[in-house]
């Protein structure tokens, strides 16, 4: 049997862990807040890929990997290449990069000639072409926009689709600043 001293100090223990365990949780990193649409040149690039978010610094929440990751990525850009196109580059962490390629690009809805994303150094790659839309509400110095779309997976050596390899990117956002020459 034991005494009321042994049972206040398991009770007492008890309780200290679980007040640590508390703790413990509150300590935790919270998710990214998806970042509200601006047109001031701020770097701003995020979406959802398979309805998970991933932002520009590289936060990903549950779909690379195992728990959250935050590997700051390089600031997204458009640059205009040598063929009179616009290229939206955002890289992001683990080597993930988006390419998105427009012609002739205006203000309001708009056609992405096309998309390639890179997947880290994993050996595929997504791309989607002429289906995809892109909605500028800023073309000037700064492009700011919204933009979505579906894109099948390639291997990124061989450049052969693979069968049932997706992603759906959804309520997708940019804000960057426009460089006058691609480099």
């Amino acid at each position: 049997m034991y005494s009321k001293t042994t049972k206040f100090m398991k009770a007492r223990t008890f309780l200290i862990g679980l007040f640590g365990f508390f703790i413990l949780l509150s300590c935790r990193e919270e998710p990214p807040v998806f970042p509200e649409e601006t047109q001031e040149g701020l770097g701003v690039f995020a979406c959802l890929i398979n309805g998970e978010l991933v932002t520009q610094e590289g936060r990903r929440w549950g779909w690379v990997g195992p728990g959250p990751f935050s590997v700051p990525g390089r600031p997204p850009v458009m640059k205009q290449d040598t063929c009179g196109r616009f290229v939206l580059v955002a890289h992001m962490a683990f080597d993930h990069t988006f390419h998105f390629f427009i012609s002739q690009p205006q203000m309001g809805q708009n056609v992405i000639d096309s998309v390639f994303f890179w997947h880290g150094n994993r050996n595929d790659m997504y791309v989607a072409r002429n289906v995809s839309s892109i909605h500028f509400t800023r073309f000037d110095s700064i492009a700011s926009g919204t933009f979505a779309f579906d894109a099948d997976g390639y291997d990124r050596h061989t450049r052969e689709r693979i069968p049932n390899r997706k992603i759906e990117v959804r309520r997708g956002r940019f804000d960057v600043w426009i460089k006058q020459t691609l480099q």
